[in-house]
């Protein structure tokens, strides 16, 4: 049977729109009771079962496929799921009580069609589709002309659109005109068939929907946004951010998690996901337990791990974290029993946190525990500085002398400040072992036999020195004192020590004795030296046995034929050093290097007539 009154299919039709379109045409008025009058369930075209979309096409007179074509059909075996041109939908991702239209297509299709007013302008399939929100033919937002409210009413669009005929007009004045969203574009291409090339093409049209909607609405409104508070207009403003957000996939989505925790880096209290990222976290952890939104929740959880102090005995969106990637200082702390005040001024050397984090608090300051594993270990077996002088029984500063003649090295490198360095107790009991391997208690009782520090004062060197030649097995006499313990027990002979730390005699002239030589003050010389007109050799003191610097006489004699200064100058000429000066510039004589400088007017020789 086909009716004499029918209808062209309209332009992206769904099968029950038709049905209600179809239905007015013939003055029925009732798209449930127009189905039932020719043996069709109204139920099966709504649910867009094959059979009953057919014979509707067959009653109408047109096109089956492109009637099928639009059907959102229900799908077996899954709750509240319909598939839409090859998309799968929920029933929350549809607009089906609410009549969204575009009022210039209505205009146009009033004005197209020569039927019964009321049966001309139809809705458009992608216009059920929740995140549509503007028709992409005019650029305008939809507007909301009815709600089909009762179980008789749902899906019976033509009377709701019927009733929002008289006040198109208005609906038309005052459309918001606005280009349609990225997202809007994304979703009509999928709509169609086409490839987007978007990270969201790995996700079910649903997830893809909603997706968006709660990542903008947190962004934009923030964590603690409720949904369902939006208008359709801050919906599109959400979605547009959304899906900037995720389009990218890892890379967009964790950059905004890094966004989400920025509020919380100086907070002292332990604040984790469910907080920094508010909604978000509740609607993937508690809301939706669908498994569609897997790999957003492997993202979070992954940057998650990557960012926050989170371990074994933590639990994200219901899993269980099995093995730890980044440490906090606090969760460090209390795993390997370390002060975080001290431990954080270790990774900060260690290179292992960063810099710009010096203010943040202990919880948010975080690294890499598989890299700090093994330094944290030493730090909980270590000792500090201060333990240490306790530990080897060596005052101080022979202590920081141990250090820096490699004797002893520390775990981690600090500086001067208390508690700055931290030393392994094993790497100091295997130098107290080479300190004391010869050491003999027998030799206590020997008047010759002194401490390291004061044979060191004997001999005028440092006390280093005489380390090295106990550690060295360079004495034929070591003897240790049974009433201490560590370095100050150690003994030495002397006046076995003395020669072997006092240095032949230098051949030259100290800095003091070129101040004789030349005439010239402290500061002078030390300028001659530092700028290179005279050549200084560092040698070790006979005596002292510390390192100082020496000019050879050959040097000094260079310097001499070289150079001279106005002073010398004035002297060798027998004339008052003004007088001298003001001849020299008159004929153009300028000094070498800056008098300032050098704390004396030096000339070249070779300059003056």
């Amino acid at each position: 049977m086909r009716l004499s009154l029918t209808l062209d299919l309209g332009d992206r039709e769904a099968p029950a729109d038709f049905a209600s379109r179809l239905s007015t045409r013939a003055c029925r008025d009732d798209m449930r009771e127009f189905c039932r009058d020719f043996g069709i369930d109204p139920r099966a075209i709504i649910n867009g079962e094959p059979d009953a979309v057919i014979a509707m096409a067959d009653l109408a007179g047109v096109n089956r496929d492109r009637l099928l074509g639009e059907a959102f059909t229900r799908m077996e075996g899954a709750r509240r799921q319909f598939q839409h041109r090859g998309q799968v939908f929920l029933q929350s991702s549809l607009v089906r009580n609410r009549v969204r239209m575009c009022p210039a297509c209505m205009a146009e299709d009033i004005e197209r069609l020569d039927c019964r007013l009321a049966a001309r302008p139809h809705r458009r399939s992608m216009w059920l589709v929740r995140g549509v929100r503007t028709c992409a033919k005019h650029s305008l937002a939809l507007a909301e002309v009815g709600k089909l409210d009762g179980p008789n009413a749902i899906h019976d669009t033509s009377r709701v659109i019927a009733n929002a005929i008289p006040r198109l007009r208005p609906l038309v004045d005052g459309a918001v005109l606005r280009t349609p969203s990225r997202f809007e574009c994304y979703l009509l291409q999928r709509l169609d068939g086409k490839a987007a090339g978007s990270w969201l093409d790995g996700l079910p049209m649903y997830a893809a929907l909603h997706l968006p909607l709660v990542a903008g609405a947190v962004a934009v409104h923030g964590p603690g946004v409720v949904l369902d508070d939006l208008s359709d207009d801050e919906a599109w403003h959400c979605e547009t951010a959304g899906f900037d957000i995720v389009d990218k996939g890892a890379e967009g989505i964790r950059a905004f998690l890094d966004e989400l925790q920025a509020p919380f880096r100086d907070s002292r209290s332990p604040k984790g996901p469910k907080v920094m990222y508010g909604r978000l976290y509740d609607w993937l952890a508690h809301e939706c337990r669908d498994k569609a939104y897997d790999p957003v929740r492997d993202i979070i959880i992954d940057h998650s791990l990557d960012t926050l102090g989170l371990g074994p005995g933590d639990v994200l969106f219901g899993r269980k974290v099995a093995m730890r990637r980044m440490h906090s200082v606090v969760s460090a702390a209390k795993e390997f029993g370390l002060h975080p005040k001290r431990m954080r001024k270790m990774l900060r050397r260690a290179n292992l946190t960063d810099a710009d984090l010096s203010g943040a608090a202990n919880n948010r300051v975080t690294f890499d525990a598989t890299e700090a594993e093994s330094l944290l270990k030493g730090l909980a077996e270590s000792i500090s500085m201060e333990k240490l002088r306790e530990y080897m029984n060596v005052p101080r500063p022979h202590d920081r002398g141990l250090m820096e003649r490699g004797f002893i090295k520390p775990l981690m490198a600090g500086g001067r400040a208390k508690g700055g360095h931290a030393f392994l107790k094993s790497d100091l009991d295997v130098f107290l072992e080479r300190l004391l391997r010869d050491a003999d208690p027998a030799l206590h009782g020997d008047p010759d036999m002194v401490p390291l520090i004061a044979a060191a004062k004997h001999s005028c060197c440092a006390v280093m020195d005489v380390v090295t030649l106990v550690v060295n097995g360079q004495l034929s006499r070591v003897g240790r004192d049974p009433g201490q313990a560590g370095f100050v027990s150690v003994l030495v002979d002397a006046e076995e020590v003395r020669p072997l730390v006092t240095g032949p005699a230098y051949e030259g002239h100290s800095l003091r004795d070129l101040e004789k030589l030349l005439s010239a003050g402290t500061y002078a010389v030390k300028a001659l030296v530092e700028k290179g007109f005279i050549i200084a050799t560092t040698v070790k003191n006979p005596v002292t046995g510390w390192m100082q610097p020496i000019v050879r006489d050959e040097d000094l004699q260079r310097f001499r034929q070289e150079y001279v200064s106005l002073h010398t100058l004035a002297r060798e000429r027998g004339e008052h050093f003004a007088r001298v000066k003001k001849s020299l510039v008159a004929v153009g004589v300028v000094p070498v290097g800056d008098p300032d400088e050098l704390k004396q007017t030096l000339y070249r020789r070779s300059d003056i007539p």
